[in-house]
């Protein structure tokens, strides 16, 4: 890469408009920079060099771009808008790149100046190559009013409102608006990309349903609890009730098992105090599951109660899915019978 500093001392001379051993200054010495300036831009120059090949190149822009100010030549505008693409400012380089294509050739520059102007005209058409554009399409406005697009807070002419525009690549705000109507969509757009956003403006109640949409609509006035309870209390009740006899049979059983041994007193052979132990803790499941069954077949009751109740548009449907439940009580079992 050439640079004006990087040059021999001959060509530095020139870069900068300096003529070594001139003993007159030229009648437009006053618009040059100064040695100072031109010594600062340099080091401005190597700083940015120095934060893009670490990758930080928002640091290396503010270096390149402060050089740029004080110099004002190919060179150093070339830097500033290479830097500007890295970071995705494709707009910017390109602005820098054609305010850099328009520094009119001044005579017996360095060539590093030439090369610059060179290497600009190729980095601007593959730039331009890499710009994004987006086209908003605003439908449904209100009658008789004016669409004005809002581009990242920027209102688009409105002759160009419609067109494809071009934008640097990353995230956007747009806002359509039509009379009292608006509407406001973000984006995300890549480089190269060609997007086309269609905002509809008509109120939300006013647009047709989504025919993709195959979802059932919320039922309205229908409450979940009473299903609930149903289906919950009476499988609990089932359950329990099961589980209730099956153990209190099972406790029976062995409280019968455990008599035959022991004496008219109910004195009972110490051998025998486990399958006590174990026919009381049975008898005891027995009590809780009989418990708990009664209270899951209250809640189903409660559930049926409540459903009847409930307003529902449904009847049919519900006429279809009556619950029916029949106790069954047999010598060693008990149980329920239902059908949905």
């Amino acid at each position: 890469m050439h640079r004006c500093h990087r040059q021999p001392l001959a060509v530095l001379a020139l870069c900068f408009g300096t003529m070594a051993g001139a003993a007159t200054v030229s009648s437009n010495a006053a618009a040059e920079p100064s040695l100072s300036d031109r010594e600062t831009a340099r080091a401005l120059m190597d700083e940015g060099d120095a934060k893009r090949d670490k990758g930080d190149f928002k640091a290396a822009l503010k270096s390149y771009e402060a050089a740029d100010a004080i110099m004002h030549v190919p060179t150093t505008g070339l830097e500033v808008a290479r830097a500007q693409a890295q970071l995705g400012l494709l707009l910017e380089a390109r602005e820098t790149l054609g305010r850099l294509g328009r520094l009119p050739p001044k005579p017996g520059e360095p060539a590093a100046f030439a090369g610059a102007r060179k290497t600009a005209e190729s980095l601007m058409a593959e730039i331009g190559a890499r710009i994004p554009s987006v086209t908003v399409l605003a439908t449904n406005g209100e009658p008789g009013q004016t669409t004005v697009i809002v581009f990242d807070n920027e209102v688009v002419p409105p002759a160009a409102s419609q067109l494809p525009r071009r934008v640097n690549p990353g995230r956007h705000s747009i806002v359509a608006r039509s009379g009292s109507l608006e509407k406001k969509q973000d984006i995300e757009v890549a480089e190269r990309e060609s997007k086309t956003v269609t905002l509809d403006l008509r109120p939300s109640a006013a647009r047709p349903a989504d025919s993709s949409d195959t979802s059932s609509p919320p039922r309205s006035g229908a409450s979940p609890l009473p299903k609930i309870l149903i289906y919950g209390g009476f499988g609990l009740g089932a359950v329990g009730i099961g589980v209730g006899a099956v153990t209190g049979i099972l406790s029976f059983s062995k409280v019968s098992d455990v008599k035959k041994e022991c004496d008219p007193n109910d004195v009972c052979p110490a051998r025998l105090q486990s399958d006590l132990d174990s026919a009381k803790s049975l008898g005891t499941i027995s009590t809780i599951a009989f418990v708990a069954g009664g209270i899951g077949v209250g809640a189903g009751i409660l559930g049926l109660v409540l459903q009847s109740k409930e307003p529902s548009s449904e009847a049919p449907a519900a006429a279809t899915s009556r619950l029916t439940l029949r106790p069954y009580v047999g010598p060693t079992w008990m149980g329920l019978h239902g059908s949905f």
